[in-house]
């Protein structure tokens, strides 16, 4: 009984813790919205997804209680009107006839299709037995609770009647299922279906990952195959999952890979990894996820796959529960708090999940995709459902539209802690019935759907320009031309009330197809058509079931802004045969009839793009840098980012004189630094720094300090895995004969060093050098000094007090900015301001350069970028693909001080909304550190709205440091006549993460820059910004993937970019955190 009380107050928490027109154009509308609300009273749709909620049925012991029910459009009279189909979880399904201009009849009874199950979910339109009258397929959840039924077939019998047939075709599934997504992933030209079911806790849904290989019954998604007509489980046979851990809650259909066979990607909800299955032609699938996908949504809800780009590549847009508002979101459980149990997670064998939309980019045929949801403000539309990809403003570029909202959200964090006081002392029957009385204590989760338009790149925020902005409830979405006027209209199946039924006034041209396929498959699913105007390509492809619980019609829409005339429409048929139409009328829905005798084959056209390499791949060293178990999160809870990460080290010499470059390579605490030495053929390497592996190795650089014609060592050490003050100061090795011995010939640091930067400042002829330092190892918001070695020449370096930079600094270059013969020195630096230290025969005066540039500047160089003669200094920032926000009008800040008098200093990071500055960090993580917070707030809710100034002393505030970011854009400070006041930031590309290097080099007499970066070291609020997949530029109207010059994309944290030479080549170093080192010859004609 003991174990069974545990049990279930174990799986409540978790519960609660989850989660035809003529060829004119339109007059112009003069509606207020692009998409109006039309009216019950006006449409005739009186339906309403009621839910009835008692002590046997409500989200205590149904997790998805609230998802609601999905939406169907498809025209099942064949009377050129798009009807539909509305699914209700616990009351009559309703079928609407289209009678043209938005009115509709209510034709459920006399069709016959209202379900005999007990809780209805996804509904999707599709021909199953291909008589040219669209059937329809609804899902169910049976077996838990009292549920009983099972997916049901409602067969069109072409008199506007229905008869169930479920079971006849093989199709009555029963088990928890979610949504059907019909296709014909065999190519055996009719349509097989892949089932969408999710789990319920337990705890095997707990457990580690490998349970998603064992089959369970109910839970496990199911792939069936069409065999004769009749559908047969062909699951295990594909390798498709079907474990109790597969919290199945969308899919999309799509040729990702662009070999024209579809493939599967698959959305679960809560821990479980998402799946996304690569067709391997033979039957089977192979799972990819952790290959392809740097991280996904952990709540993943609903997805919808289309080509966002017009590259050709299917990308995917997937749904999750991050909130906007900042009162929810103090008040709600967010990736905050998922810093431990993120640890166990990937202990478990789960990949990296965070709680928000991503919107990943397609790359290199479907081998790797990059999230761009932060950039163009997705992540974040709260409790999201259904979204939908489309060309709303018929401009011809893909817009978003996605349904939001929650009933009740039960991850409010004071109603978690009431229940959870509350409950302690109750019997499982008593807790059961206390537990559903308390449900309205939920908080409630109406909020506005959104929508986005794009221009192909980016996109912009259009809700309450487009749309109207009020609070909704919607779950399932579609889209129709419901009045073929030429524009998508939008509807969505909304939570205990009527539907919205958006109609668009779009007065834009257009152009659509309808296919019509061989008679296995009518519909054509799983067509794509490419059309060409302008040098432009679009293309789309023919699936149905999309976004959440719903589908469309077969129809492929593209917009044409203002376009009177179209090139061409080149069609892919399922079967690979290749159909082109030329100059097609616009303004017109095509119906288009497969034609084998003027088709194609698929491969005599298509062809893998052509990669012209400039970078071959050649192991030629072998090293791995791990990063060591200290965490700084656990240290100080409040900190955004790790400090501790800095490393690994690497410096390039030719320390023997044999014409070959040799290389050090630091590591982490607890692992061996190495220098391994380049005969020409391969590296040897040496054990010299063996003793000192307990030392974090953070840079490092070769010095002739002594001018005896061998090179000296300086290594900059980091906040070590022991936290041992001994093992934090920097070191230096002398070199005897390519033996390295420690001296103390430099002056303790022990401070966080993060560069070491060798050069004769005052040509007295030694070598001195800069020392960038990072941080304090114990005070994450404080200035640290970095400061300049002066070399006297007699074997000893000491600090010339002329130039000391308190900041944060990040790195470091010597160049000669101003043409003067001797160089000069920028410094990027956190928090603060790039530097620019002109030298005068030694002396260094500091340049004034743009004002309000404070970033989160990661790295400094030079190139002559505008190619005018002088060098332009290039800068690494956050980018602004993340969940910082800055501007020169609403900084970021950090208060830098001891704010609950302990003698400890806290560093508050705080953002601004609406001219007033809130904190970062929840209640939670504040308290976590500062006792009186859980004192002065007992309650989130009367934490949520509380600004700095609000929440701590005006004593304290008053006394803090104040640091700021204006900015966290990469980008180009511009030399113009030794004035650097002009700063440009790079395009779009180069700001979807943070640069951590670039990398100078010339090819065919040209110059050009390579650039890498990606952030991991992040708290879960930020999660990991790894889209920066790699880029090589000799101005910035030409920048050029990397992975399509032959360097593998660069989907890790690339610490640094180095080259080595040898007498006959040079390599690209690629040195990435926590990944073998990568080198690549490069071929420099």
């Amino acid at each position: 009984m003991r174990l069974i009380k545990r049990f279930f107050f174990l799986s409540l928490l978790i519960v609660l813790s989850s989660c035809n027109k003529q060829n004119t154009t339109k007059n112009i509308s003069q509606k207020e919205f692009l998409l109006d609300e039309i009216s019950p009273e006006e449409s005739g749709i009186t339906f309403k997804n009621l839910i009835a909620e008692d002590i046997n049925h409500s989200i205590i012991n149904y997790i998805y209680f609230y998802n609601g029910s999905g939406v169907a459009a498809g025209d099942i009279n064949n009377d050129g009107l798009t009807d539909l189909y509305f699914a209700s979880n616990q009351n009559r399904n309703k079928l609407y006839l289209n009678k043209g201009d938005f009115k509709f009849e209510d034709i459920s009874d006399k069709a016959n299709i209202n379900s005999n199950s007990s809780w209805n979910t996804g509904v999707t339109m599709v021909d199953i037995n291909n008589d040219g009258f669209l059937d329809i397929y609804v899902c169910s959840v049976s077996g838990l609770l009292d549920f009983t039924g099972h997916n049901e077939l409602f067969i069109n019998n072409g008199d506007g009647t229905f008869t169930e047939k479920s079971k006849e075709y093989g199709l009555d599934f029963k088990g928890y299922s979610t949504q059907a997504y019909f296709f014909d992933y065999d190519k055996d030209s009719d349509l097989d279906v892949y089932i969408v079911n999710h789990a319920i806790h337990t705890t095997i849904s707990h457990g580690s990952a490998s349970v998603r290989n064992e089959r369970t019954p109910l839970v496990g998604d199911v792939l069936l195959k069409n065999d004769n007509g009749k559908f047969v489980d062909a699951s295990e046979d594909a390798k498709i999952f079907g474990g109790a851990n597969g919290y199945g809650l969308s899919a999309s259909i799509a040729d990702f890979n662009n070999d024209g066979w579809d493939d599967i990607y698959v959305c679960n909800d809560f821990h479980e990894d998402d799946y996304y299955y690569i067709n391997q032609k033979d039957g089977t699938f192979k799972e990819q996820l952790n290959d392809a996908f740097a991280s996904t949504s952990r709540f993943s809800m609903g997805s919808d796959a289309a080509d966002i780009n017009r590259d050709g590549l299917q990308d995917i847009i997937t749904l999750d529960m991050l909130p906007k508002d900042e009162k929810v979101i103090k008040e709600t459980e967010g990736d905050e708090a998922m810093l431990n149990k993120q640890t166990q997670l990937r202990n478990l064998g789960y990949k990296n999940q965070y709680s928000r939309n991503m919107l990943q980019i397609n790359s290199d045929n479907g081998n790797y995709f990059y999230d761009t949801a932060i950039i163009n403000n997705l992540e974040d539309t709260d409790w999201s459902w259904g979204p939908l990809i489309a060309d709303f403003d018929n401009d011809g570029h893909q817009d978003i539209f996605i349904a939001n909202g929650i009933l009740r959200r039960p991850n409010g964090l004071d109603f978690r802690k009431y229940v959870a006081n509350a409950f302690r002392n109750r019997s499982r029957s008593a807790g059961l019935e206390w537990l559903y009385n308390s449900i309205n204590e939920m908080p409630r989760g109406d909020i506005p759907n959104e929508i986005f338009k794009g221009n192909s790149e980016s996109f912009e925020v259009k809700t309450g320009e487009w749309i109207e902005k009020k609070p909704s409830l919607s779950n399932g979405a579609t889209y129709a031309d419901l009045d073929n006027d030429g524009d998508l209209d939008i509807i969505t199946n909304n939570l205990n009330t009527y539907p919205t039924i958006y109609k668009n006034n779009s007065n834009n041209n257009y152009i659509a197809f309808k296919p019509n396929y061989l008679d296995q498959n009518k519909e054509g699913i799983g067509t794509t058509f490419t059309l060409y105007y302008d040098n432009v390509s679009v293309k789309k492809q023919v699936h149905k079931s999309r976004g959440f619980l719903s589908s469309t019609s077969n129809s492929i829409h593209f917009g044409l802004n203002q376009l009177k005339q179209v090139d061409s429409v080149v069609i892919v048929w399922p079967n690979l045969k290749v159909q082109t139409i030329k100059n097609p009328d616009i303004n017109k829905l095509h119906n288009i009839n497969y034609d084998s005798i003027n088709s194609v084959e698929f491969s005599s056209i298509y062809k893998k793009p052509e990669i012209t390499k400039i970078f071959f791949k050649q192991n030629i060293i072998n090293f791995e840098p791990k990063e060591d178990s200290y965490n700084d999160f656990y240290v100080d809870k409040l900190i955004p980012y790790k400090t501790s990460t800095i490393s690994p080290a690497i410096a390039i010499a030719d320390l023997d004189n044999n014409g070959y470059e040799d290389v050090f390579l630091g590591n982490s605490s607890g692992q061996q630094a190495k220098l391994l030495f380049n005969n020409g053929k391969s590296f040897k390497e040496s054990n010299t720094f063996f003793e000192d592996k307990d030392f974090e190795d953070n840079c490092a650089a070769f010095i002739d300090f002594d001018n005896d014609g061998d090179l000296d060592l300086y290594v900059g050490t980091g906040i070590n895995n022991n936290r041992d003050v001994k093992l934090e100061k920097d070191r230096f090795y002398i070199n005897t004969n390519n033996k390295f011995i420690k001296s103390d010939i430099i002056p303790e640091n022990k401070l966080n060093t993060s560069t070491v930067i060798p050069y004769d400042y005052d040509q007295d002829g030694d070598t001195d050098l800069f020392i960038g330092n990072f941080s304090s190892t114990r005070k994450f918001g404080d200035n640290v000094t970095s400061y300049l070695l002066n070399n006297n020449g007699q074997g000893k370096f000491t600090i010339d007090n002329q130039l000391k930079l308190e900041s944060k600094v990040t790195s470091a270059k010597w160049e000669d900015i101003n043409n003067d013969g001797i160089k000069d020195l920028i410094v990027s630096c956190h928090w603060d301001n790039p530097k620019l230290y002109i030298n005068n025969a030694g002396k260094f005066n500091l340049l004034d350069l743009k004002s309000n540039l404070n970033g989160l500047w990661q790295t400094i160089s030079t190139f002559d970028i505008d190619q005018d003669g002088d060098l332009d200094i290039l800068l690494g920032n956050w980018g602004k693909n993340t969940r910082f926000n800055a501007s020169e009008k609403k900084p970021l800040h950090m208060y830098f001080s001891d704010f609950d008098n302990n003698n400890v200093d806290e560093a508050i990071i705080a953002y601004n909304i609406n001219d007033k500055y809130y904190p970062l960090n929840s209640k939670d993580e504040l308290a976590s550190q500062m006792n009186f917070i859980s004192n002065k707030y007992v309650e989130h809710t009367d934490f949520s709205l509380k600004t700095v100034e609000e929440i701590f002393s005006a004593q304290s505030i008053q006394k803090a440091k104040l640091f700021k970011v204006h900015t966290l854009e990469s980008g180009v400070l511009y030399n113009d006549n030794g004035n650097f006041t002009n700063f440009k930031p790079f395009p779009y590309k180069l700001q979807l993460a943070p640069i951590n290097s670039f990398l100078n080099l010339e090819l065919g007499n040209e110059n050009y820059v390579i650039v890498g970066g990606n952030l991991e070291s992040l708290t879960t609020y930020h999660g990991a910004y790894t889209s920066l997949k790699g880029y090589m530029f000799n101005n910035l109207d030409n920048i050029q993937d990397l992975s399509k010059l032959g360097v593998d994309i660069f989907s890790k944290e690339i610490k640094s970019l180095n080259k080595i030479s040898t007498k006959t080549s040079d390599y690209l170093i690629v040195l990435a955190k926590n990944s073998p080192i990568k080198t690549y010859k490069i071929n420099t004609d």
